[in-house]
């Protein structure tokens, strides 16, 4: 891309059932996959856009944050406008800003937030977006263990050993809540970054302890040495990206709000 190529910031929300994750695949319909052809429809095909994050396939996107890179004169609510009428109906972008040539969606990204969704009930209409566990869960004991879960650990447990051959397993944590609302448990997690699996492997964990089947002292061990977590793994669709951040007063802020409340069903 030449010096006449433009950047923009996109903010999107996605449904994430029908695709196999955000990263491009040439076997698979991804939501990167679909906003390039979209963009590369309207601009031509030397466009760019990259993601703030990978998200595995049937995870959903509440505010993820992507940049497009393409030469244009289209002012940034044309392109988004245009963009929304070329894009299927599970994605949609809510925001598009123009972005200094430096900016880049995940290299700048300092933090992310992620939320799952566990119904206590059969529910119809927000079946594609929770995780259905029929047995008691006690919310306290999950609270307590996922508590456990902040500040810098090694998170090798909760990946694929794969994954940490390539990178390291230290993740800094700097929330993580569960609240139950009715027939409703809602889980929040923030942190600098987190690795394949991570996030619905913890939420797997955290249901056990709520089952009485692991107990809060077993979080802390996993955080301590090597253990097989797969069969504790969360099923996709009760996982959300919710938030990319770019700016620690915008993070620092945003732990600090105590907001954290159901919204999707």
């Amino acid at each position: 891309m030449n010096d006449h190529a433009k950047r923009f910031k996109l903010t999107l929300e996605f449904d994430g059932r029908r695709y196999s994750g955000w990263q491009q695949q040439d076997d698979a319909r991804t939501i990167q996959g679909t906003l390039l052809a979209a963009a590369a429809e309207l601009f031509g095909a030397q466009v760019d856009v990259q993601g703030s994050g990978r998200t595995d396939a049937g995870v959903h996107g509440l505010h993820f944050v992507a940049h497009l890179e393409a030469r244009t004169d289209l002012s940034p609510q044309e392109i988004r406008e245009r963009l929304n009428a070329s894009l299927p109906g599970d994605i949609s972008i809510l925001e598009c800003k123009r972005a200094g040539a430096r900016f880049h969606a995940r290299h700048n990204c300092i933090g992310r937030s992620y939320c799952y969704q566990i119904a206590r009930r059969k529910t119809a209409l927000g079946r594609g977006h929770v995780w259905q566990v029929d047995d008691l869960l006690d919310g306290e004991r999950m609270q307590e263990a996922a508590a456990a879960l902040v500040g810098m650990h090694d998170f090798t447990s909760f990946t694929d050993r794969q994954v940490v051959k390539k990178k390291s397993p230290m993740v800094m944590v700097n929330q993580c809540q569960v609240v139950v609302t009715g027939d409703l448990i809602f889980f929040r997690i923030v942190g600098s970054h987190f690795l394949w699996k991570m996030v619905r492997r913890i939420v797997g964990v955290l249901v056990a302890v709520g089952k009485g089947k692991l107990a809060v002292a077993d979080v802390q061990r996993f955080l301590e040495g090597p253990v097989d977590l797969k069969q504790h793994t969360a099923p996709a669709q009760g996982l959300f990206f919710e938030r990319a951040f770019y700016d620690q007063e915008e993070l620092d802020g945003f732990l600090v709000a105590d907001e954290l409340r159901p919204e999707f069903f």
